[in-house]
């Protein structure tokens, strides 16, 4: 919580709504999502598919449910390595793997799409 209070007062001029249920707020453009709990922080990079990163994300908000504080372990740690880490990048680019194929992020759009009903495209 005390997380989110220090982003949400860093972020005072940006967007705070709900989105089924989840607290989402918007960061400054450039920075990357992310999905905890029951709240979402949406970075904007320039997506025209901002519904399809709130339908991810908030398939992330129901793993951080399910697992509750395995989550961390589970799904943040290897999501972020994935998302972050340069070697993992190069390897997405040299083997042509999409970002969704690791399961942290298919999950998350499994869990996002069967609960909202909305789609999130494979990419």
């Amino acid at each position: 919580m005390r997380c989110y209070l220090l982003i949400k007062n860093r972020n005072r001029d940006k967007a705070s709504f709900k989105f089924f249920g989840a607290q989402v707020t918007e960061l400054e453009k450039g920075h990357g999502s992310m999905g905890m709990g029951m709240f979402i922080f949406l970075g904007h990079k320039g997506d025209k598919d901002e519904k399809e990163v709130l339908v991810h994300e908030y398939g992330h908000t129901w793993q951080s449910a399910i697992l509750g504080p395995f989550y961390l372990i589970v799904i943040g740690l290897p999501s972020f390595t994935w998302a972050f880490l340069p070697v993992f990048n190069k390897m997405r680019k040299k083997k042509k793997i999409r970002y969704a194929d690791f399961y942290p992020e298919s999950w998350a759009n499994a869990w996002g799409t069967g609960v909202t009903g909305l789609r999130v495209p494979d990419r």
